[in-house]
């Protein structure tokens, strides 16, 4: 078990090194690969701390020590773009057809480390109209933030009655479990119940039941688009922003899916590599 428990918590750690990020003790039990008590985990960790095998400032923990000092680094940079990605999803949230707002990517794990880096958003919406509202979305991107992705970057949006993913590795499950929910929390709570694959990859992991206080907002825009475009311009949409993917989309890293229920955009991804690093990792 020891020996398991070890090799576990270090291939954990190995994927996160991906990203030159440490981790806490509750975010290394919460993403562990197999179920353990948080303190059997301690005992474990501090044997392999003590051989030098993974390395503590007291607070986070990593493979490589120079990881440690980005963690504290960047600490501060990462609560003053979290406090933005709340004000930006809380502005999301009330555009047409928008559901849900969940912040993903590195912010949602405490992991940026440049002011550069982009603020990714994933987005529930109204049934059938996903393509609607991501076509609201960007407009205003283009409009009014000149298409810039550091403060918003929409990279996949679903139906909120179609939320089973597609795709199903150690990359999409840790991006699904590390969502942070901005608006809907229930929204959330599906999403999780939707995909119970999940729990193989991560049996620690775990969403706490809260309360959702319903988010009111006017849809007088919503009911005039139905109205006057509704499912022409749900497949007109779709159909512009498929060529778009098509052509800008990296064959070889890249991926976007062009769904009626989902639209996911990543046109130079890093998954192919990262899942590439994890298998480079020498069970023992």
């Amino acid at each position: 078990m020891n020996a398991i428990l070890g090799n576990e918590i270090k291939k954990t750690l190995h994927y996160f090194s991906f990203f030159k990020h440490a981790l806490s003790i509750e975010e290394l039990h919460f993403y562990l690969g197999c179920k353990v008590d948080q303190r059997d985990l301690r005992i474990i960790l501090d044997e392999l701390i003590y051989k030098e095998e993974v390395y503590t400032d007291a607070v986070w923990f990593a493979l490589e020590k120079s990881h440690l000092d980005k963690k504290s680094k960047y600490q501060a940079l990462n609560k003053y773009r979290l406090r933005q990605a709340r004000f930006i999803g809380a502005l999301i949230y009330y555009f047409p057809f928008v559901r849900g707002v969940y912040l993903s990517g590195s912010l949602s794990k405490q992991g940026v480390q440049s002011k550069e880096d982009d603020i990714d958003f994933f987005i529930l919406t109204a049934s059938n109209r996903v393509w609607s509202a991501k076509l609201y979305l960007i407009v205003f991107k283009k409009i009014f933030l000149m298409n810039s992705e550091k403060y918003f970057c929409i990279n996949l949006l679903m139906d909120q009655e179609r939320l089973e993913l597609s795709k199903r590795n150690k990359y999409t499950a840790t991006e699904l479990v590390s969502l942070i929910p901005i608006k809907n929390y229930r929204g959330l709570e599906n999403l999780w119940a939707a995909n119970p694959w999940i729990k193989s990859y991560f049996p620690n992991a775990s969403i706490e039941p809260k309360f959702s206080h319903k988010q009111m907002k006017s849809r007088l825009f919503e009911r005039l688009s139905n109205f006057l475009l509704g499912d022409k311009l749900e497949r007109w949409a779709r159909q512009k922003f498929t060529v778009h993917m098509q052509k800008h989309t990296d064959k070889k890293e890249g991926y976007y899916e062009a769904e009626y229920h989902t639209s996911a955009y990543f046109p130079r991804s890093i998954e192919v590599r990262l899942l590439a690093h994890l298998e480079n990792f020498r069970d023992e």
